[in-house]
């Protein structure tokens, strides 16, 4: 899982842009497991604010992060949005 202060910065940043939802997937879920990376699938964001976000997080949390956009319809969106956990909205 992640850090409670991690989740503390995702969850601000995503209210300051404006991201409707954030869902968190991958190895960061596993519970007793570290994570090398934290994972989170997003809806709700402008596309000419999406790697504006992307790059803050990379710097407000304490792991890589690797994120993707949610609106784009795809099997791996899907799958995401079915067994993500939300962590914001």
């Amino acid at each position: 899982m992640i850090s409670q202060e991690d989740r503390n910065a995702i969850i601000a940043l995503a209210k300051r842009f404006g991201v409707s939802r954030v869902l968190l997937f991958g190895s960061s879920l596993e519970p007793g497991r570290p994570a090398n990376d934290i994972d989170l699938g997003v809806e709700g964001i402008r596309p000419a604010d999406f790697f504006r976000f992307y790059g803050e997080l990379l710097f407000a949390v304490s792991k890589p992060v690797d994120l993707i956009d949610l609106s784009i319809p795809t099997e791996f969106t899907r799958l995401v949005r079915r067994e993500g956990v939300p962590i914001h909205g």
